[in-house]
């Protein structure tokens, strides 16, 4: 088709119709267009840009669809004609077409560098499997050996490196195409950055990488652009560059030689780091919970089939230094509903877990302590006190006393959350002690039974079965009912770190009716009593926990 946008020459454009349609999109095309990288959203082949990857068409009417479109398509070409829009969106999208515009694509490149300025001197490792930047040396070798285990750092492959931050993103034009554009967009920076990139490029290393970052309209972004080694690097069409000290002897190349061909017109390598740093894996950038939960430290007391799960879900979101407590060794039972798989059998929980998140979330802090809780909470330097918050899923009442017990004669000094199941984990639950309000003994009786109870169970039983061997009880429920309980825990978990729980409280998952009624359980008298809306189940609730003065409460007035 042609369109007149009141131009001397009317414009074509191609409706595409892919095909799958209507099922699929169609898309249209300029093809009376300027040179690509000339005007933002449209594509090198002449493809427009209409919609985002998100956005969905109705199938049912086709010729509705490309009518649309072709309206979508006239608004925005005579809006690049008239030129107010072009800057912007190159500036707001910059990491799109710098991504269409560079020149090779370098899957080791990994960045756990801060997105922020100013500019500074970085370190990259440069191995053979990963060319890894960060803040410091320190900080790439501990991520290395998380990642990788110590194997990682048998060799040295630290090098210097630069990170340049722009008040404002490049436009297409400014994208640096030879070693001599890098030094001048370094100077447009500050004299202070030229000098620094200059420095570093003293160095004569294997090459030269520069990060460089800005913030567009849905956040920071990052790219790197690579200065090969004079003599080193190899150039385009495999052609190697003269030795940078050609017509002296290594030592004798005066310094300001050395910059001039170094930043010469040789052509640099455009490619963009994946981003691996703890902002961007924890919410792209755009969390703002991110930077709370990295600062903060979680003790966990039990990794069993319950606290497992639960260290999981912290470490996904971000929670950046977590204390694994628990004495016991994962057996081929429990890998039915533990995260640890068959490899961790007849190996410690805590150590296997701590192992399997540094490895998994290797910007993150995972201690292991291979003890009876006991042990733990009794050495009290340098362990749990220090933490912003503890969660109990030992499953062990004298445990969770001595907890319950340590934690009011301290005053209280963080929240305390203490998780369990009732039988068949037909209902879970989540009782956070704080500063405020009743301990764990205001609603728990002496002999570890709580006062209040979702579930109930013919002739007071539980629904345990037994292992042909003495001693050896467990209930037949899988990872999927569980998965409620451990979900309600890490929910509460959140809200303690975040500071929106101030008073203790009390949280619970209840089964749907059908499923408790499945493996012949009913709802409590004092669950109807109190709940009477709710007894068809599949809910969480939230109650106030008792506070009745206890001897634990009166420890911690």
């Amino acid at each position: 088709m042609t369109v007149d946008f009141g131009e001397p020459t009317p414009r074509r454009m191609d409706i595409l119709i892919p095909q799958g349609f209507p099922f699929a999109w169609p898309r249209i095309a300029l093809v009376d267009r300027p040179r690509f990288l000339t005007w933002p959203h449209v594509e090198r082949d002449g493809t427009l840009c209409l919609l985002s990857n998100r956005t969905e068409v109705d199938p049912g009417d086709p010729a509705g669809v490309v009518v649309d479109l072709v309206g979508r398509a006239c608004r925005l070409v005579r809006d690049l004609i008239a030129g107010a829009m072009v800057e912007r969106d190159f500036r707001d999208e910059f990491l799109t077409y710098w991504r269409y515009d560079k020149n090779i694509n370098d899957s080791r490149l990994t960045s756990i560098l801060a997105a922020q300025g100013p500019s500074r001197e970085v370190c990259i490792w440069q191995a053979p499997n990963i060319r890894l930047i960060g803040e410091t040396e320190g900080e790439v070798r501990r991520w290395l050996g998380n990642r990788f285990g110590p194997q990682a750092l048998r060799r040295p492959y630290a090098q210097r490196a630069m990170m340049i931050w722009l008040d404002e993103p490049m436009l297409p034009y400014e994208y640096p195409r030879t070693a001599r554009d890098l030094l001048m967009l370094a100077e447009s920076a500050g004299p202070d950055v030229s000098a620094l990139l200059s420095d570093i490029a003293l160095a004569r290393q294997e090459n030269l990488t520069t990060v460089i970052g800005a913030v567009g309209r849905f956040g920071p972004g990052l790219v790197t652009v690579t200065v090969p080694s004079p003599g080193r690097g190899k150039l385009r069409h495999g052609v190697c560059s003269e030795p940078v000290d050609r017509g002296f002897r290594p030592s004798h190349l005066p310094l300001g030689l050395l910059i001039n061909r170094t930043f010469g017109i040789e052509p640099v390598y455009r490619s963009e780091p994946a981003r691996a740093d703890a902002a961007w894996i924890h919410g792209r950038g755009q969390d703002s919970r991110s930077a709370r939960l990295k600062r903060a430290t979680v003790t966990l007391l039990g990794c069993g089939s319950v606290g497992a799960p639960i260290a999981v879900a912290l470490a996904q979101a971000g929670v950046g230094r977590i204390k694994l407590v628990d004495h016991d060794e994962l057996a081929w039972a429990n890998v039915g509903r533990h995260p640890l798989g068959a490899t961790a059998v007849g190996r410690n929980k805590a150590v296997s877990l701590a192992a399997k998140l540094q490895s998994d979330y290797p910007h993150g802090n995972y201690e292991a302590f291979p003890v009876h809780a006991a042990a733990f909470l009794n050495d009290v330097e340098g362990n749990w006190l220090g933490s912003d918050l503890i969660i109990s899923a030992m499953g062990s009442w004298l445990a969770e006393a001595q907890l319950n017990d340590l934690h009011c004669l301290h005053g209280r000094p963080m929240p305390a959350i203490y998780t369990w199941t009732e039988s068949n984990a037909a209902a879970g639950h989540a009782v956070v002690v704080a500063g405020r309000g009743g301990c764990l003994r205001c609603g728990i009786g002496r002999t570890g039974v709580p006062a209040f109870q979702v579930t109930s169970w013919p002739d007071g039983g539980s629904g345990a079965l037994e292992e042909p061997a003495c001693g050896a009880h467990y209930q037949a429920y899988g990872p999927i009912e569980l998965g409620f309980v451990t979900a309600l825990t890490g929910q509460t978990a959140l809200d303690a770190l975040l500071g929106r729980i101030t008073a203790s409280q009390h949280r619970m998952y209840v089964t749907r009716r059908t499923l408790l009624e499945d493996v012949r359980g009913r709802w409590s008298d004092d669950f109807v009593a109190e709940y009477p809306a709710y007894i068809q189940g599949g809910c969480t609730l939230e109650r106030d926990w008792p506070a009745d003065a206890c001897p634990g409460c009166r420890q911690s007035d």
